[in-house]
This record gives structure tokens, sequence and C-alpha cells, in this order.
């Protein structure tokens, strides 16, 4: 005999001989949900990682392309300042191509190496040097506070 009972999660049917019931009640039909819920959030997780992966590769892909980029910047910079140092004194001169020359090793530093390997020496030099790495990233964001709020006077 079917159950009518509408809070009833099952159905069930009376042995005629024996008078128990049997049937598909919430136990299993709980077990079955449950089990259904975790593989659905199974499902969803390796689907967000996929897409989280997906999306680092085309953001290391864009930064790679505006590496170049600002490597080609960076040496046209270089060439500028090597040209304008020639007109000055022997101290400007040595100053202008000190500093040229660091941006060419950026410049050089850009094209050599990928994102990935950027982020992976930033680790390294994180772990080995952590108490300056932190004096570093709150100097960093003092100066980026600072200058977004001068931004906001006007």
């Amino acid at each position: 005999m079917p159950n009518n009972d509408p809070y009833s999660t099952g159905t069930y049917t009376a042995d005629p001989n024996t008078g128990s019931m049997s049937g598909s009640g919430a136990g299993s039909t709980g077990a079955r949900t449950t089990e259904n819920v975790r593989e659905r959030v199974s499902d969803l997780t390796s689907q967000a990682k996929e897409k989280a992966n997906e999306f680092g590769r085309k953001s290391a892909d864009t930064i790679d392309r505006n590496l170049d980029a600002a490597a080609g910047k960076l040496s046209s910079t270089a060439d500028s300042l090597r040209m304008r140092a020639g007109t000055g004194n022997d101290k400007v001169r040595q100053l202008a191509t000190t500093a040229a020359d660091k941006l060419d090793a950026t410049a050089r530093y850009f094209r050599e190496n990928h994102t990935r390997d950027m982020v992976s020496g930033m680790e390294s030099l994180v772990r080995r040097n952590p108490g300056a790495s932190m004096c570093a990233a709150l100097a960093v964001g003092f100066l980026i506070g600072a200058a977004m709020k001068k931004d906001n006077r006007y």
C-alpha cells in the first residue's frame, strides 16, 4: 500500500503476509542526495580550479606580452639617457651611464624571463628574507597609498 503522507520522503508498501513495511525511505534517499551533493560540489570545485588555471595562464601570457613592450621602452630610455649623458660633466656622465646600464639589465631580465619565473624568484626571495620583504611591502604600500591620497585631492 503506497504511503499517502505528504511529509514522507519515501514510499512504503505493506507485506500482507507479515504486516511489515518495506520501501525507500528517508535513509536511502538521504544517502543518495548526500552523495549527489558531494559529486556536484566536487564537479564544481574541479571546474572552478580549471577556470582559475586558465585565467592564470591567460593573465601570464598578457603580462609576458606587456613585459616585452616594457623592455623595449626601458632599452630606448637607456639609449636616450646615454646620448644625453655625453654632453654633461664626468660625474653626470658616470651616473647616467650607471642608470642606463641598470635600465638595460632590467630590460634584458624582462626579455629573458617569463612571468612564472619572476613569480617563483620572488617567492624564493621572500622565503629567504621574510623580514626585509615585509618592510619592502609596507614601504610600497605606504607609497601607493600616499600617491592615491594625493590623486584624490584634485
